[in-house]
């Protein structure tokens, strides 16, 4: 019996150790570290780099000469001699109106002359043969007044003769109505047939070898562009966008800028010149204006797309030396389309994340690939 309680109690004691052993194995094992996996992104090593500034605003074109075509007689018109949209040129005769009745006033005019002509011819003859005579004392001085008074009036009545018979020349000439500028001229305004009065509109002729477009910056980017600018005109590439990129893009440049501001708006009327040779744009077109302001300055830059907005402003994301994800707070002075340049923020050097790579945040470890800048230049 003794034996028995013996052999148990060995047992039970041989397990107890067991489960010590086991507790104290349990309680050396230590946790697993698990290893932090890099993010793979591209960077962009900034430096001072000079840039082709433009400037981008939106503006309507206009013609650099447009007239009406008036009549200045009254008349009936009787033909058309241009096809509408045709380019025609100084001079060129458009419409013709009815001339019989303005010939006839001419040719009344023209015959009064020639009968005062006479007149005097006859009247300075009288004085001729007169002015002997009265010298002799062989006519009265009387007489000779007399025929003197008739020639100087004959003569004013010429004078007026000649003014009447040009009036009446230049409604002839009226009747053929003439273009006054080379340019595209529209529809007639009046159909064959009509009577016109002198007044009457009759067709519209533009000039678009060249066009303007008004634009209207803010006073801030006027003095920029005045300050930075490379040459006294500022050259600019005008752009009418079209479906599937079918953009039309002509070149100009600015040929105005106001002396004034608008007080109400803060704008400054400004406006360029552009060729138009191939008639591709028509006044009163909205267009996208790029104004090329320098490429002399040298600074630091990023493309838009690369700067986003938090609660604190705008920031980039750069790597540091650790290879580590920093978010940078910055301040731009100008931005546009292709570039962002950055006056507080940043330096030559830092390296700055290109393009966009999901849960990127403070301290994230990177593997970083060097790229060519983002920035497009022109």
């Amino acid at each position: 019996m003794f034996l028995k309680n013996a052999s148990v109690l060995k047992t039970m004691l041989l397990l107890s150790l067991f489960a010590l052993s086991a507790c104290d194995n349990k309680t050396e094992e230590k946790p697993t570290v698990e290893k932090e996996i890099a993010v793979a992104v591209k960077v962009h090593t900034l430096k001072k780099e000079r840039y082709p500034i433009w400037v981008d605003f939106s503006g309507k074109t206009q013609a650099v000469d447009e007239v009406m075509v008036i009549s200045r007689v009254t008349g009936e018109l009787k033909a058309r001699l241009f096809t509408p949209g045709d380019t025609v040129k100084k001079e060129q005769i458009l419409f013709e109106i009815d001339k019989r009745e303005y010939q006839a006033i001419w040719d009344q005019k023209n015959a009064i002359l020639q009968k005062d002509k006479a007149s005097l011819g006859l009247a300075i003859a009288n004085v001729k043969r007169y002015e002997p005579l009265v010298k002799e004392q062989l006519a009265p001085r009387e007489k000779l007044d007399e025929l003197l008074a008739t020639q100087k009036q004959l003569e004013a009545t010429i004078q007026a003769d000649r003014a009447s018979l040009e009036t009446a020349a230049l409604n002839l000439e009226y009747c053929d109505v003439k273009a006054s500028i080379d340019g595209q001229i529209g529809k007639e305004l009046v159909l064959m047939g009509n009577t016109v009065n002198a007044g009457t509109q009759l067709a519209k002729i533009v000039q678009t070898d060249f066009l303007y477009v008004n634009i209207n910056p803010s006073a801030h980017e006027v003095a920029l562009i005045k300050k930075y600018k490379s040459s006294k005109h500022p050259k600019v590439k005008v752009i009418l966008k079209g479906r599937n990129g079918t953009n039309i893009e002509l070149d100009g440049e600015i040929d105005f800028i106001d002396n004034v501001s608008n007080t109400s708006t803060g704008t400054v009327a400004m406006r360029a010149k552009i060729d138009n040779k191939d008639h591709l744009l028509f006044p009163g077109t909205y267009v996208e204006m790029k104004v090329f302001v320098t490429d002399e300055l040298a600074v630091i830059a990023v493309h838009p797309d690369q700067i986003s907005q938090n609660q604190q402003g705008e920031y980039v994301l750069v790597v540091n030396k650790e290879n580590r994800i920093k978010t940078r707070q910055v301040k731009t002075s100008y931005v546009n389309n292709d570039l962002a340049i950055v006056s507080d923020g940043l330096h030559e050097g830092d390296r700055v994340v290109v393009g966009t790579v999901n849960a990127l945040r403070n301290d994230v470890l990177v593997t970083a690939t060097e790229v060519d800048n983002p920035i497009r230049t022109k």
